[in-house]
C-alpha cells in the first residue's frame, strides 16, 4: 500500500511572506543579542577605565594631603579632611558611583553614602559599612598592584557586599607603607539595566523600522515569485483542456522562474505541434485505412459474386495484395513506434552484410523504378561491408528511406547509393533528384506524423512516421541520420552506423 502523500495547504504567497518576515525577525534578534553583548563589553571596559582614573585622582589627593599631615590623623583633622571630602564628592557627582576609603587593615573609614550633602564637615561611616572588613585575599590582590596601575574587578567584592559591582581600586602609600585603599564601585545590575533600557529603546526603534520595511520587501519579493507561478498554473490548466495557445510572459522576474516559464512555453509549443500532428495523423490513418479496406472489400466481393471477370481476377488480386502489404507495413510501423516510446524495443544483433541488404531492397522497388524510368546509380559498386546490427530493424530503416526516394523522384530522375566504411563506422548515402525539401522544414522531417507534402499528392500514401521510426532505430544502434537537400535539385539521406552495435 502506497504511503499517503503529504500536502501543504494555504497560499504560497503568504507562506513565503511569513517565512521572510520570520527570518528578518530572527536575524534582528540574533543581531540585537550580539550587539548587546559587544556593547556590554565596551561599557564595562569604559566604566572600569573611568573608575580607575577617578580612583587615581582621589588617591593622588590623599597622597598630597599626607605629605603635609600625619597619615594617621588625616581623617580626624577637619582641615585636612575637607579637601579629601571635596574630592570624593566631585567623583560621586561625575561618575555616579559609590566611594569607599579603607584603612590599611581593611576597615571602612569613609563612604560616600554617609556624606552630608549640605555640611561637608559632617562625616561618618554609614550603617551598612560600619562593621565592614574587606577580605584579606582581596586586600592582598589590591596591594600587589604596582603604583599607578590600579586594581579592577567585575563581580562580588568579598567582605563588602554580596551584590556584583564594577570596581576599581588604588593604593595610597607613604614611606613604602600602605596607608589606605580607595575603592570606586558601580552596581553592575543597575548600570547594566540602564544600559539595556537605553539600548533596547534604540533596538526596538530600529527593529520596528526594519520590520516595517521587511514587510513591504517580503510582500513584494513573494508576490514577484508567486505571480509567474500562478500564471504557469493557469496556463497548464488551459493546456490540460487542449488549448495550447496561451504563452507565459515572465521576462521581468527571477532567472529560475523565467527559465521555468520558458520551459513551459517550450512544452506548450511542442504539445501544440504534437497535437496538430496527431490530428493530421488520425485523419490520414482514417483515410488510408478506409481506402485500402474499401478497395480490398470491393474487389474481393466482386471476385466472389462474379462481377469481376475471371480474366481480370489476377490483376485485381495483385491490387488487393499490394494494399494488404501496405496495411501490414502500417501495423508494423505503429507497433515499432509504440515499442520505441515505451522503451521496449530491444536489438537482436547478428552479422549483416549491408551491400546485399541494400540491393534486395532496391529489387523490391524494381517495378516502380522501371515504371517511372528512374536511373539507379552506384548499386553495382557497393563494397561488401559487414556490421553487427538488428537486421530486421536496419532493413526497415533503409526500406523507408529508399521508399521515400522512389516516391519523390520524378519520372526520368535518378537515385544514387553509396557505401563507405572505416574501422569503426560505415556510412550509407541515398540520394535522389526531385523537388527537394525546403530548408525551414528540414529540421522537422524526422518528427512523428510530420509530412512535407500536405496536399496529399506525392505523399498521399505516407503516414508521416517512417522517418521518425528510422531515426529512432538508428539512434538505438548508436548511429546518426541526417538530411541534405536543395529545392528543385536533390535530397540526400546519410546514415552512419557503428560496425559493432
Amino acid at each position: 500500500m502506497a504511503a499517503p502523500v503529504k500536502t501543504r495547504s494555504g497560499s504560497m504567497l503568504w507562506r513565503m511572506f511569513a517565512l521572510i518576515v520570520a527570518i528578518v525577525l530572527f536575524s534582528l534578534l540574533i543581531s540585537g543579542i550580539f550587539l548587546l553583548y559587544l556593547s556590554s563589553g565596551y561599557w564595562k571596559e569604559r566604566t572600569l577605565g573611568e573608575l580607575s582614573s577617578d580612583a587615581q585622582t582621589l588617591a593622588n589627593s590623599m597622597s598630597l594631603c599626607m605629605e603635609y599631615y600625619d597619615a594617621e590623623t588625616i581623617f580626624s583633622s577637619e582641615s585636612v579632611y575637607l579637601p579629601v571630602v571635596s574630592a570624593v564628592r566631585s567623583v560621586v557627582n561625575t561618575s555616579d558611583c559609590q566611594v569607599l576609603v579603607l584603612a590599611g587593615d581593611g576597615r571602612v573609614v569613609l563612604c560616600s553614602d554617609s556624606l552630608d550633602p549640605e555640611d561637608f564637615s559632617q562625616t561618618s561611616v554609614c550603617g551598612q559599612h560600619q562593621q565592614t572588613q574587606l577580605d584579606n585575599a582581596v586586600l592582598s590582590s589590591i596591594a600587589s598592584v604596582s603604583d599607578g596601575q590600579g586594581w579592577q574587578h567585575d563581580g562580588v567584592v568579598a567582605g563588602i557586599s554580596e551584590e556584583e559591582y564594577i570596581t576599581a581600586a588604588q593604593v595610597v602609600r607613604t614611606d613604602g607603607r600602605i596607608r589606605y585603599f580607595v575603592l570606586l564601585m558601580e552596581p553592575k545590575k543597575l548600570a547594566f539595566r540602564a544600559l539595556s533600557a537605553k539600548y533596547s529603546g534604540m533596538v526596538i526603534f530600529s527593529s520596528s523600522v526594519a520590520v516595517a520595511l521587511s514587510f513591504v520587501a517580503a510582500y513584494f519579493v513573494s508576490y514577484r515569485v508567486v505571480l509567474p507561478l500562478k500564471k504557469i498554473s493557469e496556463a497548464t490548466q488551459q493546456y490540460a483542456k487542449g488549448d495550447f495557445s496561451l504563452r507565459i510572459n515572465a521576462s521581468d522576474t527571477y532567472n529560475e522562474v523565467r527559465d521555468l516559464a520558458d520551459s513551459v512555453n517550450s512544452m506548450a509549443e511542442d504539445l501544440s505541434v504534437i497535437e496538430t500532428s496527431r490530428s493530421h495523423f488520425v485523419a490520414n490513418v482514417s483515410h488510408e485505412l478506409k481506402t485500402p479496406m474499401t478497395i480490398i472489400s470491393g474487389f474481393i466481393d466482386g471476385i466472389l459474386d462474379g462481377t469481376i471477370d475471371e480474366s481480370e481476377r489476377e490483376k485485381y488480386l495483385t491490387v488487393v495484395s499490394d494494399e494488404t502489404k501496405r496495411l501490414s507495413r502500417l501495423v508494423v510501423d505503429m507497433l515499432n513506434m509504440s515499442k520505441i516510446e515505451a522503451g521496449k524495443l530491444t536489438l537482436e544483433v547478428f552479422s549483416v552484410e549491408l551491400s546485399t541488404l541494400l540491393m534486395k531492397i532496391m529489387l523490391i522497388f524494381e517495378a516502380k523504378i522501371t515504371e517511372k524510368r528512374i536511373t539507379v546509380e552506384g548499386v553495382g559498386e557497393l563494397p561488401r561491408t559487414v556490421i553487427t546490427a538488428d537486421e530486421g530493424l536496419i532493413n526497415q530503416v533503409f526500406f523507408n528511406i529508399i521508399d521515400n526516394a522512389v516516391k519523390f523522384t520524378p519520372e526520368g530522375g535518378a537515385i544514387g547509393l553509396s557505401l563507405t566504411a572505416s574501422k569503426k563506422t560505415v556510412t550509407v548515402s541515398v540520394r535522389n533528384t526531385g523537388k527537394g525539401i525546403p530548408e525551414e522544414e528540414q529540421n522537422r522531417i524526422f518528427e512523428r506524423f510530420y509530412k512535407v507534402d500536405k496536399s496529399r499528392g506525392l505523399d498521399a500514401k505516407s503516414f508521416g512516421i517512417g522517418l521518425s521510426i528510422a531515426k529512432s532505430i538508428v539512434e538505438l544502434h548508436k548511429g546518426e541520420i541526417c538530411i541534405n537537400s536543395f529545392e528543385d535539385d536533390y535530397t540526400e539521406f546519410v546514415v552512419t552506423l557503428p560496425t559493432e552495435a
